[in-house]
């Protein structure tokens, strides 16, 4: 019996004809098509088999975060079923989905929301980009998400203000008042005012100006306080930098419903366009449920306002940030956490922090149009 590998001679198989007898084949002669290199396919898997080996523990975990997500809303099951990748490549994408829908598009702010998977004590955090990495993760308890600032940015808002306080009086002053009591919730910003505070806790001692740091230093050597006053940030340097009515939480201020009408009624675009932003990051209902309450300094700013370019508020903003980096500091605006086997509580959060996502847009829109006046 012929094996399957041996090649049949003389023409038809089982012909009796001998290999040995059989004349030889002709080899025809090549061509230049024929000299050209060729190269087998290479093969390819299927779609369905995975690129890559994870554990089973690890499957495991990244299937309860999906179901949590599905069971939140986070994730449509039609757009589940359908969509490409691995399974946290799809539980990540739906979630960043997610957010750019309730923000909306931003330039002056690059926000990062993260989720992580944690164990009971929250103890062991690992993002779940990560959860293929080398080891076993503990068996999840809960799904923490936390944002920040990815790239903290200067901008110089300071002509935009000044040309609304001078079409309007206290228009420059409300809309600083509403981008700084709706930030202090949504997004922090490193305000004039916040300057102000920072310039007292780092160069005056915790007091209202240098007067006593240069009493305990110089006495009543008065080159030798020059020398000092010359070398520090004064009181009178920040009066300098900034409007009287920056600096001042207690400002006075336009009601909503005067805003509102210059939002509709005033003759300026500019003017109209800061107002309606304004009105609307008022009316929005904004919570400080969620903002992370951790020991150190908080260095978590969305950007840094400063009146002109580099003026004194980016000095003091990284004197700040310099001295806090030297030890534990705080850099994420917020935080919250939910147990696996209660996607409800997910349900609240994404519910609740709907406004604060909102004023996130709304302030970055603000800041932005600000900055054109420049």
């Amino acid at each position: 019996m012929r094996t399957g590998l041996e090649p049949i001679c003389g023409g038809v198989a089982g012909g009796g004809g001998s290999r040995r007898a059989a004349s030889p084949h002709s080899i025809p002669a090549r061509t230049a098509a024929s000299r050209r290199l060729t190269f087998p396919a290479v093969p390819s898997f299927s779609l369905d088999v995975p690129s890559t080996i994870e554990r089973t523990q690890n499957r495991q975990t990244i299937a309860v975060l999906a179901q949590f997500l599905l069971d939140a809303g986070m994730i449509a099951g039609r757009r589940f079923c359908g969509a490409a990748g691995s399974i946290q490549d799809v539980c990540q994408f739906a979630f960043d989905n997610w957010l750019a829908a309730a923000i909306g598009e931003v330039k002056c702010f690059t926000p990062v929301f993260e989720l992580w998977l944690s164990d009971e004590s929250g103890s062991v955090r690992r993002p779940i980009s990560h959860v293929n990495g080398s080891g076993e993760l503990p068996p999840p308890r809960a799904v923490e998400i936390s944002w920040k600032e990815a790239s903290v940015c200067h901008w110089g808002v300071g002509a935009g203000l000044d040309y609304l306080e001078a079409c309007v009086p206290m228009l420059g002053a409300t809309v600083l008042d509403v981008i700084e009591r709706k930030a202090g919730h949504a997004y922090p910003l490193f305000t004039p005012g916040m300057a102000l505070d920072e310039a007292s806790y780092l160069y005056w001692r915790g007091e209202e100006d240098e007067t006593l740091a240069l009493d305990e230093d110089c006495g009543d050597d008065q080159a030798a306080r020059d020398a000092m006053a010359q070398d520090m940030i004064t009181r009178a340097d920040i009066a300098a930098a900034f409007p009287a009515w920056a600096l001042d939480y207690n400002r006075p201020r336009l009601s909503a419903q005067e805003l509102s009408h210059i939002a509709v009624n005033h003759a300026c675009p500019f003017a109209r366009k800061a107002a309606t932003l304004a009105s609307s990051l008022d009316g929005t209902r904004t919570t400080a449920q969620y903002c992370v309450e951790e020991d150190g300094p908080f260095i978590g700013f969305g950007a840094v306002l400063c009146w002109q370019g580099g003026d004194l508020a980016v000095q003091i903003s990284d004197d700040y940030a310099n001295l806090a980096w030297q030890g534990e500091y705080c850099d994420e605006i917020g935080k919250a956490a939910f147990a696996l086997n209660d996607a409800a509580a997910m349900r609240r959060w994404m519910r609740k922090i709907k406004p604060n996502l909102a004023a996130i847009g709304l302030l970055d829109a603000l800041l932005l149009h600000l900055v054109e006046r420049e």
